[in-house]
């Protein structure tokens, strides 16, 4: 005799584990792979996905210093990308692979929309689209977002920052000659 107590719906079965395991399996090995797909790094090199996040973040953190003039600006950013990149390639591999991971999980809709709220591309967002994607994340209960706010804040702010070039732009003379 079979006891029916067992089969209430709201008792998981050995199969529907299973499925449910293969399903999460399924989606985060696909995660994974759009994660990797759109890296931000590619042989030392900024790769497109990776280009268009940290050029969002440089307008959502440090925009308000930045020239209106839109030629300007372009100028500034792309300046501002290649310091990255060589900054970025002067980091530790550890770190390199982590912040790669960054960039990838912020250039990619499903985990960018997870993170930020976000549904647009970096590079179609708005500015107020942007400060509201970096204030999500600096609030958000998650820890681990968190932090993935204040590592992307401060590469951007490090590369800008440590570019003698852009020190006009924040008000900063230079180091005083003694």
């Amino acid at each position: 005799m079979v006891d029916r107590a067992i089969d209430h719906p709201l008792t998981p079965k050995r199969r529907w584990f299973l499925k449910t395991a293969l399903f999460i399996g399924a989606v985060g090995a696909s995660l994974g792979g759009l994660v990797y797909w759109h890296r931000g790094m590619d042989n030392g090199k900024l790769t497109e996905h990776g280009r268009d996040v940290l050029r969002g973040l440089a307008i959502g953190i440090v925009g308000p210093m930045l020239p209106k003039d839109a030629a300007q600006r372009d100028a500034i950013l792309e300046g501002h990308l290649a310091h990255v990149e060589v900054f970025l390639n002067g980091m530790p591999n550890v770190l390199q692979i982590e912040v790669n991971a960054i960039l990838g999980l912020l250039g990619n809709l499903p985990t960018r929309k997870m993170l930020t709220g976000m549904s647009s591309a970096w590079s179609e967002a708005s500015q107020e689209d942007i400060a509201r994607a970096l204030e999500t994340m600096r609030m958000n209960p998650l820890p681990t977002t968190r932090l993935t706010y204040q590592v992307v804040r401060a590469v951007t702010c490090m590369a800008f920052f440590s570019n003698s070039d852009h020190w006009q732009l924040t008000g900063y003379p230079g180091p005083i000659e003694l």
